[in-house]
């Protein structure tokens, strides 16, 4: 049955790319509890919670003709990529997954002339860094400095390519670090619930170790970020709005989220700060990052409404709720 949402659009059809990934499991959730009739687009359909529509993605078969299938067959609304490679160092992996597969999804969309709105999912690291205080608004140079960023920024640009020539509507919401609960053990705050859980068990203080990377970043939550992906999913006010920045405003170190996590779960603790490594990993470039949340809260009527202590505390709270993935398999920031 047709439900109409948020601002009186009728937009109840939704394929979800990557919803068995961290942010893309919120975004599930929040899409589901809005009414939305959500269809997950996943190579691991077992993952999907039962009472939602599976659509299984092969990886023997080309990408642009499976979504171009998949649309034409169940005719959505709205479909949302937040699929992406994040944790592993590997070009090939981050080309894949960052690059060539929203350009398939989009080119997929030209071939059958879809009228469903394409939200992709981007990444703050798709711009350059700017110095303390300054926010990165959309307006913001794109001088990625990381294979990451890189691969996430020339998959937005194929997707606007394609969009241009063939009149797709397309919106993409550039996240600012997610953090929620059941993030994967390769993120800071996923391997900091895994310790702090098993001193717990196990009656002794927790030893934390992070490196002093001296980075300030702008830290949302991820069932806000999941209420701005339904907006978008909906809003009318999107023509000619390309890409909305998604963050808080706020700014907080590595060892701010650290010990915040360890005050959550009353486990004593001790915090151990090492030296920086050499080189780089995907965000060792910049040393500050904050959002300028601006035109979603104008364009969405959107803005994060928890705070940082009450996120941590949801994140241990809900600790050990269902199976956080080795890799995460979304395009959102962490640490």
């Amino acid at each position: 049955m047709t439900q109409e949402c948020l601002d009186g659009t009728l937009r109840t059809k939704v394929l979800l790319i990557g919803g068995t990934g961290f942010l893309g499991r919120h975004v599930l959730d929040r899409l589901s509890t809005a009414g939305m009739e959500v269809t997950v687009v996943t190579r691991r359909p077992a993952a999907v919670p039962a009472g939602h529509g599976v659509a299984e993605l092969h990886d023997r078969a080309p990408r642009r003709a499976q979504f171009a299938s998949m649309i034409n067959r169940l005719a959505p609304d709205s479909v949302v990529n937040a699929a992406g490679e994040i944790w592993r160092n590997d070009a090939s992996l981050l080309r894949a997954a960052n690059t060539e597969l929203p350009e398939q999804l989009a080119l997929a969309m030209a071939d059958i002339g879809s009228t469903a709105r394409l939200v992709h999912l981007g990444s703050s690291l798709e711009y350059g860094p700017l110095p303390h205080p300054q926010a990165t608004d959309e307006s913001c140079p794109e001088e990625p400095r990381s294979e990451y960023g890189r691969t996430k920024l020339r998959g937005t640009r194929r997707i606007f390519e394609i969009a241009r020539k063939a009149s797709l509507d397309v919106v993409v919401l550039r996240i600012f670090n997610a953090i929620g609960s059941n993030m994967s053990p390769a993120n800071l705050l996923g391997r900091t619930v895994q310790t702090l859980d098993r001193a717990r068990r196990d009656g002794r203080p927790a030893r934390l170790t992070l490196f002093d990377l001296r980075q300030h970043r702008d830290y949302a939550d991820a069932r806000d970020l999941a209420e701005a992906v339904l907006r978008s999913t909906v809003s009318r006010r999107l023509a000619g709005v390309p890409v909305l920045n998604l963050g808080t405003g706020r700014a907080g170190s590595a060892y701010d989220l650290v010990r915040g996590l360890a005050l959550a779960s009353g486990v004593e603790f001790a915090i151990d700060v090492l030296p920086a490594p050499e080189g780089g990993g995907r965000s060792l470039a910049a040393g500050w990052q904050i959002a300028d949340p601006t035109l979603a809260r104008r364009h969405l009527d959107w803005s994060a409404a928890r705070t940082l202590p009450e996120t941590l505390s949801w994140i241990w709270q809900t600790a050990g709720e269902g199976q956080a993935q080795p890799v995460a398999g979304c395009p959102a920031e962490g640490t």
